[in-house]
């Protein structure tokens, strides 16, 4: 199976747009504006039949073989577009279940959480990633979790209860906890507070993960395309539930850590303050 990296360049006047946006967004503090437009003609409306939890001979072999596929393609993402370096993978010995957090700064970044993790990884997205099609077959085989754009009783029921499955199982979940993706966007945004309360409500640590990117001296490659910078990812000291505190709590007192962990790591690598732009 032919795997083609080069179709998830993109145009450089279009991601010096999406900059655009980003210095914008970062002045006025709108730092979960979600910068894509939402196509409805290409993803499926969740409702009740989404498959949250996966089980039988069907779901195994469907797993078995998307998995092989994207675990190949991975490796090519990794190596070939994404140069990437990982630090700190001591810090995951003896941790089973777990919810990831990483800042969302690519369309790829998850196969970079992958190659962290050495090993397949459940994640959390927006229900507008579940594409027709192709696509979409594939990221439903390969651990994604789709959270509803509504609060939909049935919806989240179904929702929470994929989560709590997955951890018992010993999964490892990843929650971007900045909401949105944006492009190349080196510094730290704002934390939301989900993946911390999932974390709390299911006794599972957080693995703070915080992406590092460096520009390749060429940023456009011979066919016009923009290149990925080179990224290094660091996996940070896993960050545990306090059992002498409460639910509300722990969920802010693990929220602060995880912001304070990525924010040394980000003023250590760039050698600045993180201070946002007004």
């Amino acid at each position: 199976m032919k795997l083609d990296i080069d179709c998830l360049k993109e145009d450089p006047a279009e991601l010096a747009k999406y900059q655009a946006m980003m210095v914008d967004d970062e002045k006025t503090g709108n730092f979960t504006h979600h910068h894509d437009v939402v196509d409805p003609n290409v993803y499926e409306p969740l409702d009740e039949n989404f498959p949250y939890i996966r089980r039988g001979f069907k779901w195994w072999w469907k797993q078995h073989f998307w998995g092989w596929v994207v675990r190949r393609y991975s490796k090519k993402i990794n190596r070939q577009l994404l140069n990437l370096k990982v630090e700190g993978r001591e810090n995951l010995r003896g941790v089973k279940a777990a919810i990831v957090t990483c800042n969302h700064v690519s369309k790829v970044d998850s196969f970079a959480v992958r190659g962290a993790l050495r090993s397949d990884v459940m994640y959390v997205a927006a229900e507008w990633n579940n594409w027709r099609g192709y696509m979409g077959e594939l990221a439903r085989n390969t651990g994604y979790i789709a959270l509803p754009s509504t609060m939909k009783f049935s919806l989240m029921r179904n929702f929470n209860k994929a989560i709590r499955y997955y951890l018992g199982k010993g999964k490892k979940i990843l929650i971007y906890p900045e909401q949105a993706m944006w492009r190349e966007y080196r510094k730290p945004r704002p934390l939301r507070p989900g993946a911390f309360h999932y974390a709390v409500q299911n006794n599972v640590p957080i693995i703070p993960m915080f992406i590092t990117i460096k520009d390749k001296p060429q940023m456009v490659d011979a066919n016009g395309k923009a290149n990925f910078g080179d990224y290094t990812i660091h996996i940070l000291p896993p960050i545990y539930p306090n059992p002498e505190l409460s639910v509300k709590d722990n969920e802010q007192q693990m929220q602060a850590k995880n912001a304070q962990a990525w924010r040394e790591v980000y003023e250590r690598v760039y050698q600045k303050p993180l201070v946002y732009e007004k």
